[in-house]
């Protein structure tokens, strides 16, 4: 069975060959400064925030939170007594000196980065060193450091565990980290989110210039996160469009791997349709949380693939059929962070095929095991195809805790959200009860074609997972650890005609 690696390794970043200096330069320009003078060739530098933490109050300086996320943050910590094991993940994080979060010491100065972060404006940060044009893959690192706090071990207790069965009645913490993900999607789709769209040119992984427009002609930075290539046909074509067994990729994304899903085991040791990861068992019926269909998917192949930040961020059917579910599922909002470290012949040895990215020799970055996704915010789509039926589950990793579902292709593929009338006064229980009337309603019954477009993601990196029948007998002809574009060849059904 595949085993994870870091996504850092996995997705192929570069690193640029750079002086001793680095980790000094990045720390006082990459993390602490920007500049707006041009480079020395008089090509202009983007448009860039100022510092990040500026204003930070010093140690022992009182701080009262802004934002209502913040400061329900705050009551939360008090009314759970909660303090000494935030503040002995900051003390933990200030030793390793981990650049930004070793500024943070105290609790006031954590509702100070938690109110800067929810307010956030999405850039990439530019720099130029020795005649290069340099560049920080600044949102990834903004989700990660965040992430990071909450995975230190005086804060994993306070969580709910990521373990079958975990996702249905969530600790408070655990609440509100969902609670933060949904208050930064909200800002991320007013027009003061897009104000630094044009520093995204500047990483060349991002492609812009394969969508339909530049970055900084979208008017919100979720616009531009879920933006649509220019002719998706020509430049992401479908694979054997016309041949019902070739299963096509369901998002621009990295294989991670294939589990067998086992049968439903009786006594001795009674079971349900499970994958094993590390040697835990994860129900089928627990992915696609009080579905009709569960039952149906025992024996078949469970796949996850991984979306990275600047991937295509819309997913397409693998199959044509009839939509027989379609859901979200409110669960988690998880992101596993670590901090790694790089000497310099493992940095070289990196291929490096994202141009002009930036790694120092310590690094935070996020491992995408496989398991999470059961206990993760999810979209849910059944398809009925001609090989069996199909279960694909877009997962919202960390921050993409929204899947925004979309209207069949046929009907022109407009989201189906909550209007902010329909959302009024209503919990987020409520709200998730409300989109997925509308989801019964809008996508249930509809016959869909291969390669058209299902839902898309807001923000951040993301998962997807495709769910076969047995009857399916699929060969996946995907390779671990390698990109696949959208719509190319992900299985090939050896179904019995």
């Amino acid at each position: 069975m595949p085993q994870p690696t870091p996504i850092a390794q996995r997705m192929a970043t570069s690193r640029v060959a750079a002086p001793a200096d680095l980790a000094e330069h990045l720390k006082e320009v990459g993390t602490n400064a920007s500049t707006q003078a041009p480079f020395s060739d008089g090509t202009p530098n983007p448009p860039q925030a100022p510092p990040f933490l500026r204003g930070l109050p010093p140690k022992g300086e009182p701080y009262a939170p802004q934002e209502a996320v913040t400061v329900e943050l705050a009551a939360l910590i008090d009314l759970h007594n909660m303090g000494q094991a935030f503040e002995d993940a900051f003390a933990k994080i200030c030793k390793e000196e981990v650049p930004e979060l070793d500024r943070i010491e105290t609790l006031d100065q954590f509702y100070f980065y938690v109110d800067a972060l929810v307010r956030w404006i999405p850039e990439i940060r530019v720099w130029e060193q020795d005649g290069l044009k340099l560049h920080e893959r600044t949102p990834y690192l903004r989700i990660t450091q965040f992430y990071y706090f909450f995975n230190q071990p005086s804060l994993l207790p306070l969580q709910s565990p990521i373990a079958p069965g975990a996702d249905r009645d969530l600790t408070p913490l655990s609440l509100w980290l969902r609670e933060f993900a949904v208050a930064w999607g909200a800002f991320l789709d007013t027009p003061a989110s897009a104000e630094f769209l044009a520093s995204f040119k500047w990483a060349p992984e991002y492609g812009w210039q394969d969508y339909e427009k530049a970055p900084e002609d979208y008017t919100t930075f979720n616009e531009f996160f879920g933006r649509t290539f220019a002719d998706i046909d020509d430049l992401r074509p479908v694979a054997s469009r016309d041949d019902d067994r070739v299963v096509v990729f369901p998002a621009e994304s990295t294989f991670v791997g294939q589990w067998a899903i086992s049968t439903e085991a009786g006594p001795p040791l009674p079971a349900p349709p499970s994958i094993v990861v590390k040697h835990i068992e994860w129900p089928i019926d627990e992915l696609l949380q009080d579905s009709t269909h569960a039952s149906d998917f025992a024996g078949g192949v469970f796949c996850h693939s991984f979306l990275n930040t600047f991937d295509y961020h819309r997913q397409h059917a693998p199959v044509g059929g009839k939509i027989i579910e379609a859901r979200f599922i409110a669960a988690q909002v998880y992101l596993k962070v670590t901090l790694d470290e790089l000497d310099p012949a493992e940095r070289e040895a990196m291929d490096p095929s994202i141009a002009r990215a930036v790694f120092p020799h310590r690094y935070l970055d996020a491992a995408d095991e496989t398991g999470y996704q059961f206990v993760q915010c999810r979209g849910l789509f059944v398809i009925e195809s001609p090989i069996g039926k199909v279960a694909v589950l877009p997962m919202g990793m960390a921050h993409v805790s929204s899947v925004v579902f979309c209207k069949p292709q046929s009907e022109g593929s407009a989201p189906i959200v909550l209007s902010p009338e329909e959302k009024r006064d209503l919990s987020y229980a409520e709200q998730v009860e409300a989109i997925n009337r509308k989801l019964e309603k809008e996508l249930v019954g509809k016959e869909i074609a291969k390669g058209d477009m299902l839902s898309l993601f807001q923000f951040g990196g993301s998962d997807i997972v495709t769910v076969f029948e047995r009857k399916a007998n699929v060969n996946v002809t995907a390779q671990v650890g390698v990109h696949y574009p959208v719509r190319s060849q992900m299985a090939f059904a050896n179904i019995n005609r």
